[in-house]
């Protein structure tokens, strides 16, 4: 086998370009295998960091007589729903979007979430500083509460 491997070696290093487009591909193959993997295991593999990730659904309508699939339910039917099912333990709702930023020095587009105020609870999560939402930030006339990530409290708030 080591005298295989030395003919290997030397036919190589008689042919360089040969060798080049062989390395060459190999790092493709590699790279390509790495990030496939590496996505997979990001999005099929590791749980979710939640606490019992195997027991959150994500509950979606269907509308086919309009050709609308995978529409986010709406605030009266997540009322009815958390009112009338059993099923479930707890229920929260979100929607993301993109906001206006305009603290500091310069306005900025950022993305967020609208929520309710069981979602942190449901996730089984807490932020690193201050409180989670309350039931009463979730009336009218309360809606100056938010919970903003660790990277725009860094970034923008100099903290």
């Amino acid at each position: 086998m080591v005298n295989d491997l030395r003919f290997a070696f030397r036919l190589l290093l008689k042919n360089p370009a040969f060798t080049a487009v062989a390395i060459v591909a190999i790092a493709l193959g590699i790279g390509a295998n790495t990030a496939v993997l590496s996505l997979v295991n990001a999005l099929l593999i590791r749980p979710l960091p939640y606490r019992d990730p195997a027991r959150i659904v994500l509950m979606l309508e269907h509308f086919r007589a309009q050709h609308l699939e995978a529409i986010p339910v709406s605030a009266p039917e997540f009322v009815d729903y958390q009112t009338n099912c059993r099923s479930f333990d707890k229920m929260a709702v979100f929607q993301p979007g993109t906001f206006n930023f305009a603290g500091g020095d310069r306005p900025e587009r950022i993305f967020g979430a609208v929520g309710s105020a069981d979602l942190f609870n449901v996730l089984g999560v807490v932020p690193i500083r201050g409180r989670v939402f309350e039931a009463a930030d979730c009336t009218a006339g309360h809606d100056d509460v938010l919970i903003i990530s660790e990277r725009l409290w860094k970034n923008r708030f100099n903290s």
